[in-house]
């Protein structure tokens, strides 16, 4: 009986996998949005382009293995529909804007705040203890990821428009996280792709309606989009779907820290920029932490995110 925990460790490393996959290609977005803000789109422009173009892939991608989206309806698919037009858009503008008003480090660091939330709503939703572990690495985190914005930091402004966008993120980023780590258990992955991009494109398809969609005029700020739409878009929307369930809105935190040693590296790499003692340090603080929690984690029996009645084994297994 002591070994089932053990035993069922090694099912989350897939999990594990989708979201240091889905970090990895979000720490791409800050600067390709920065490239977007640059050609004349609007965060609500970019973000519906964006979704505009990744639901038809997700939709070739579910016909392909034969999704039954009816199902998936019937099975929570509207709430989850509701969740990303609410939680999934006021988080995602939040900190879109907040990228556009106020300095990139600045930014950053006040949104990468929410492993520390989401511990929290751990407790008051789930009734789950926080213990000391998760703690003392979301603390190394935290701290890895200061180092990491210190430079921009140093030279940053603060500006009230973009404090007042990025306050709210992290909590909503945590909340969204919370929700969907419960609705997205009875779902296959592609189908809460699905079902979050479309609440998504709805309330920005809203927002555009309201205050006017700016359309790129060159072939190179088209070409950004359709990476951005099917890479950190498509793709790693279905990763998040397959992972957040499994692992739970906590962990799945802690491993998304990840998109911000890739923001780093990008930069030093794709743009130049210098690799300081601080941001060296910073990113192993943050590698580290990621890795002192995967070792030494407590195994621990979550509830089994594939409730499916028997026709519905056969969609999960295709996607």
């Amino acid at each position: 009986m002591t070994a089932a925990p053990a035993a069922a460790a090694p099912r989350l490393w897939p999990a594990v996998l989708a979201a240091t996959g889905g970090s990895v290609m979000v720490g791409f977005m800050p600067i390709a949005a920065l490239h977007l803000y640059a050609d004349g789109l609007s965060a609500p422009s970019m973000l519906l382009w964006r979704y505009a173009i990744a639901l038809p892939a997700l939709g070739i991608a579910a016909a392909a293995v034969r999704l039954d989206i009816v199902a998936a309806w019937r099975r929570g698919g509207a709430k989850i529909v509701l969740v990303g037009a609410t939680l999934g858009a006021g988080q995602t503008l939040c900190f879109w804007e907040s990228i556009r008003t106020l300095d990139t480090s600045i930014a950053v660091l006040l949104f990468y705040t929410y492993p520390v939330l989401t511990l929290a709503l751990d407790r008051l939703l789930f009734k789950r203890p926080i213990r000391t572990t998760p703690l003392l690495c979301v603390a190394v985190i935290l701290a890895g990821a200061a180092l990491v914005t210190l430079p921009g930091l140093r030279g940053g402004t603060l500006a009230v428009e973009g404090l007042m966008w990025a306050l709210p993120s992290p909590l909503i980023y945590a909340l969204y996280l919370a929700a969907n780590s419960v609705l997205l258990r009875s779902q296959p992955p592609l189908a809460g792709a699905i079902g979050i991009y479309l609440g998504l494109a709805l309330s920005f398809a809203a927002a555009c309606a309201y205050g006017g969609l700016d359309v790129p005029a060159e072939a190179g700020t088209w070409a950004l989009i359709v990476v951005v739409a099917l890479g950190p878009g498509a793709l790693t929307i279905t990763l998040f779907s397959y992972s957040v369930p499994r692992l739970g809105p906590s962990s799945y935190a802690i491993i998304a820290n990840l998109e911000l040693v890739t923001v780093v590296a990008v930069g030093v790499t794709l743009l130049g920029e210098p690799i300081t003692p601080e941001r060296a340090a910073g990113g192993a603080l943050i590698v580290a932490g990621i890795v002192g929690y995967g070792l030494l984690r407590r195994p621990e029996v979550a509830p089994h995110p594939d409730p499916l009645p028997v026709n519905g084994a056969r969609e999960r297994a295709g996607t």
